[in-house]
């Protein structure tokens, strides 16, 4: 502005002097002519002036618009770079309020495990496995179903290996393997019987050590139980859960997944109610996440486990029994309650095995439960003398280490 106004003030000075001093020069000219040649002057001098300065302005308007598209073109490609991101994240669907419910449960379980807050005698337990990054590699067959993931059942875990760490090491261990996720998701499919085709997954989680070690369920959970840790370690399973299923969902939405649950979850009135919060904002997954319980825990339910359950069913959540240690129970009442899987140790289906207890004929028991809508999954078959005895009395899936151990999905490519 400053300078403008000095520039001004010299097309007057100069005009004044042409006013005052032409008279002098010009003989002819008369001191009114003279005013006005000042004024044509300044006005000529006025007009040039701001037609230079139009041409300055719109030379560096110009010159800012290239650099604005320029950084326009480059926050464009951020912004497609982070919706990819997110895309993957959120899964196909692009469910952003799911996405937004992980969010939030990741930043309450960051800062339990910053609290390291001791165990209570109601503390919630999910017992849920599941990897950090899910490999898009992963080959899912041409017929896929359910994962079930299960950190507390080890009936098919690995036997223990000498020299494996002490407690206070595998509590170490498991406390820098939540801040460094190093929480791995391996795979052990669950295939029809007599096809052999993988429908199912069931899933088991790894923490990896410092120098590569790898702790089971087994080994880390009563640890973990023990020093407060185990409802973060839950908790961060539950999503990982659900970060799997959309990532398989995006090959193919007909995907399951069997999750394995404590009651003790259902107990828990606070985390209960953050649990259905957080499945209700995942309810398009409700035809793919199926939730396990132990038989014991159903049979001593509780009257807060039991509304919790109802809870889910209303929901659209199925659920899944394991570990199942007696067949004498009221299957059309099981499948009432949304009960859809049954699983049972192989040795405890084989003709002429002891078997267990029940209220009617083993022959009779794959018609008991399809009358239910419950299916038969024999876990445990390590060899082909117990496919054939399966066979014989009717079983529909079967597991086991005959049909593939338990392995990283990156492995599965």
């Amino acid at each position: 502005m400053l300078y403008h106004s000095i520039i001004i003030a010299a097309y007057a000075l100069t005009a004044g002097v042409i006013a005052v001093q032409a008279p002098n020069y010009i003989k002819t000219i008369d001191p009114a002519t003279g005013y006005w040649a000042a004024g044509i002057f300044f006005l000529a001098c006025a007009l040039l002036h701001d037609f230079i300065m139009r041409h300055v302005e719109r030379s560096r308007f110009q010159r800012d618009l290239v650099r604005m598209r320029g950084d326009l073109a480059v926050a464009e490609t951020g912004l497609d770079r982070f919706e990819n991101i997110l895309g993957g994240l959120a899964g196909k669907d692009g469910n952003m309020d799911s996405f937004a419910a992980e969010m939030q449960m990741l930043r309450k379980l960051l800062k339990q495990l910053s609290t390291e807050q001791a165990p209570s005698e109601e503390e919630s337990e999910v017992i849920l496995s599941a990897e950090s990054e899910v490999s898009d590699s992963f080959d899912f067959g041409d017929e896929e179903a359910p994962v079930e993931l299960s950190s507390a059942n080890e009936e098919e875990q690995p036997a223990s290996v000498d020299g494996m760490p002490n407690d206070a090491e595998i509590l170490e261990i498991v406390r820098s393997g939540l801040q460094e996720n190093k929480v791995d998701l391996y795979l052990q499919p669950v295939v029809r019987l007599p096809q052999r085709r993988t429908l199912f997954y069931e899933a088991f989680s790894r923490i990896r050590g410092p120098k590569g070690e790898v702790i089971t369920p087994g080994q880390y959970l009563k640890v973990a139980e023990g020093a407060g840790l185990i409802g973060t370690i839950d908790n961060l399973l539950l999503i990982r859960c659900v970060q799997l299923i959309r990532r398989v969902r995006q090959r193919n939405s007909e995907v399951g997944f069997f999750v394995n649950i404590s009651a003790r979850t259902l107990r828990d009135t606070a985390f209960f109610n953050q649990f259905i919060e957080f499945l209700d904002q995942n309810n398009d997954l409700k035809d793919s996440l199926i939730l396990e319980f132990a038989q014991e825990e159903v049979d001593s339910a509780t009257e807060t486990v039991k509304k919790g359950l109802e809870t889910l069913a209303e929901m659209g959540f199925s659920f899944s029994m394991d570990r199942v240690q007696r067949l004498d129970m009221d299957f059309l009442l099981l499948g009432a309650a949304n009960f859809r899987y049954l699983k049972v140790a192989a040795a405890d289906l084989l003709p002429g095995s002891t078997g267990l207890p029940m209220n009617i004929h083993p022959d009779d028991l794959r018609e008991a439960l399809l009358r239910a809508d419950i299916e038969l999954i024999a876990s445990m078959i390590e060899d082909e003398d117990t496919v054939i005895g399966l066979l014989d009395v009717e079983v529909g899936f079967g597991q086991g280490y005959l049909f593939g151990v338990p392995r990283p999905p990156q492995a599965e490519s």
